[in-house]
């Protein structure tokens, strides 16, 4: 089955749909989910490792929880990456809103244009609570927060 995204405008407006694939290869806009955990206290930040499996930025660092919003979702159904690749339910309620953020990546073969609804959870929980998605997560870590914002 071919999953199918919205696709924007510059605007944010919506513009029609077209195939995962399409939108990475002709660098059509589309919308993300994004969701990072911090410690109650926001001292930490936890960290998604990406499996080696993964077709895009395989045995990288990455946000928590994320993932593209398909064709028939809203941001409200972005919470199921939370569940998928870490094991963790979580109510939208929970989630602070971070805002938009456009980015633009472009390599051979590859340009990722995204409307990231970027979202920060205050988990109560450690690294042992996390049961991950093998085929998405490869590992998860926690770093300093405020050494995480200065590494950036």
């Amino acid at each position: 089955m071919v999953e199918k995204l919205k696709i924007f405008n510059l605007e944010h407006q919506q513009i029609g749909t077209a195939s995962r694939d399409d939108v990475h290869h002709k660098g059509l806009w589309h919308e993300t989910f994004h969701c990072w955990f911090v410690s109650e206290d926001l001292t930490r930040i936890f960290i998604q490792y990406r499996s080696e499996r993964k077709k895009d930025f395989a045995g990288l660092y990455d946000i928590t929880a994320a993932g593209h919003l398909t064709e028939d979702e809203t941001v409200l159904d972005g919470i199921r990456e939370v569940k998928e690749e870490l094991g963790i339910d979580v109510t939208f309620d929970a989630l602070v809103s971070l805002g938009v953020i456009d980015t633009s990546y472009v390599s051979p073969g590859f340009v990722d244009r995204e409307f990231c609804h970027v979202f920060l959870y205050k988990f109560t929980g450690n690294l042992a609570d996390f049961r991950l998605q093998e085929e998405e997560v490869g590992g998860m870590v926690t770093a300093n927060l405020q050494e995480f914002r200065a590494f950036f």
